[in-house]
């Protein structure tokens, strides 16, 4: 019984030794282990020579990790689209989105490293393991390795830039047939036509150059002659010279006399017209104003004279129709119609009389009705002619009915 006992606790002692033993080099391992996990994602075009698994991986030429796996990429169609190479990096590395990685071949040998040529930093972290694709480069093989690691990705450029070039010197003779060989043949034409027209051209050229000398001779013979006849001339023109100045010195002297004398005169007569003029619109302005002022004064005078004429008329009238009225004596029936009859004309003269000054005031308020309300005394010279008109008016409205409401005479009839 106590065997089985310590049987049975040494196999359970040495389950939890082992147990613990196993823990501590899991422990172990995964402290040791001191590598991050990222994908690089290879077209098919570009390819993975010379890749494999334990390929070397670096970063800016320095060996930092190496490649765990590759995975080929089979699209939905069945076709091989992608190839994904698993890497090692050292944990201490951070990369980053815009990572820059492409495949470089050795120089001797079929193997290739992969070089990492930045490790980004613009864009956002990229966690180990994530699963998240870096996209490699298209590199060159070997002329990636012979450019170096900064002008690794420049080498398809290159390529290209070859290829360019190579396509301008195959053109280059078709060019050269097409438009440099018409060229020459065009020039040569010129040069035969040039040469061809020279023997006539030279005959005229030297006729030009012959009739250009004589001209020439001509000329200095001239300007000879010129120099003698001014040379002849030279007392002549110092006195027409000298005159010349004595005129100019006159004419001065008779700017300055216009100047000190004449144009004071001309612009005092011209500020006398103008001061003349000035005082010929004030006098237009007070025949104006005397004008609007007796305004009424002349309307009452015509009105005066218009009852002149009415009533010289109507003597006139009267004396042609009974001329023996003059040396009638009258008794009181018609001497009361006489009166009545002078009471109704001078209504009606009264009456004229305030139509006119009605009239008057309405023309004087129309032609300047701002005066009428600034100024006092013209205001109240037409105020007085209106009062006067109605007093006459009135005076006349008496007088009329005085007669009308008067008693007849004894012994006859009042008048109607």
């Amino acid at each position: 019984m106590q065997d089985s006992a310590i049987k049975t606790g040494f196999f359970l002692l040495s389950g939890v030794v082992l147990f613990f033993f196993a823990w501590i080099i899991t422990a172990k391992l995964d402290l040791l282990n001191s590598n991050s996990q990222y994908t690089v994602r290879f077209s098919v075009n570009d390819g993975i020579t010379g890749l494999a698994e334990g390929s070397d991986v670096q970063v800016g030429g320095l060996s930092r990790g190496h490649v765990e796996a590759i995975i080929p990429k089979v699209g939905a169609d069945g076709v091989l689209a992608d190839l994904y190479v698993v890497i090692n990096l050292d944990k201490d590395l951070q990369v980053y989105e815009d990572a820059k990685v492409l495949r470089i071949m050795t120089l001797l040998g079929s193997e290739a490293t992969l070089n990492f040529t930045s490790l980004g930093g613009e864009k956002p972290l990229i966690k180990p393991g994530s699963g998240f694709l870096i996209p490699a480069l298209p590199s060159s093989g070997v002329l990636a390795a012979i450019l170096g690691p900064y002008n690794a990705t420049k080498a398809d450029q290159v390529i290209q830039d070859l290829a360019d070039f190579g396509d301008l010197l195959a053109r280059l003779p078709k060019d050269y047939e097409s438009k440099v060989v018409p060229i020459l043949d065009k020039a040569g034409t010129i040069a035969a036509d040039l040469q061809t027209d020279y023997s006539e051209w030279r005959g005229k050229i030297g006729g030009a150059l012959t009739s250009a000398q004589g001209a020439m001779g001509k000329l200095d013979a001239s300007m000879g002659d010129v120099q003698g006849i001014v040379q002849r001339n030279a007392p002549k023109v110092d006195a027409t010279i000298a005159n010349l100045d004595s005129a100019s010195a006159t004419a001065n002297d008779a700017l300055k006399h216009i100047n000190a004398e004449t144009v004071p005169l001309v612009d005092s007569a011209l500020r006398k017209a103008e001061s003349a003029v000035d005082g010929f619109g004030k006098s237009i302005d007070i025949v104006h104003d005397l004008l609007l002022e007796r305004s009424p004064d002349i309307s009452e005078m015509l009105s005066n004279l218009r009852t002149t004429s009415a009533q010289l008329k109507l003597a006139s009238m009267e004396i042609r129709r009974s001329p023996w009225k003059i040396l009638y004596q009258p008794n009181s029936d018609q001497v009361a119609h006489e009166n009545l009859y002078e009471a109704a004309r001078s209504f009606v003269l009264a009456a004229g009389d305030l139509r006119a000054a009605g009239e008057s005031l309405r023309l004087v308020v129309e032609r300047d009705p701002g005066r009428y309300e600034t100024d006092a005394k013209f205001r109240e010279s037409v105020q007085l002619m209106v009062t006067d008109a109605l007093a006459k008016y009135e005076q006349a409205q008496q007088q009329l009915n005085s007669v009308l409401m008067a008693p007849a005479p004894a012994g006859e009839s009042k008048a109607r």
